[in-house]
């Protein structure tokens, strides 16, 4: 079983082996459905025009997102 003290340190540990995407930007953690993934920041920015939302979905592909660790408390907790 995992605690809260791993899951920090995994966060660290991902966030400076990756700070940077390849575009440049920085990546952040992000918690989304019980797992927390370190992703580019720009995948996070709203995108007002067609054309931006275009060119995201276009190059959402190039852009870090990875799963860095299942939080399994989180579930327990939301019930």
């Amino acid at each position: 079983m995992i605690n809260d003290r791993q899951v920090v340190d995994l966060i660290e540990r991902a966030n400076e082996a990756d700070p940077v995407c390849a575009c440049g930007r920085h990546t952040t953690p992000v918690f989304r459905d019980g797992v927390v993934w370190l992703e580019c920041s720009y995948l996070s920015e709203p995108k007002e025009s067609r054309f931006s939302r275009l060119v995201a979905a276009a190059t959402a592909f190039s852009h870090t997102h990875a799963r860095i660790v299942e939080v399994p408390f989180a579930a327990e907790s939301a019930t």
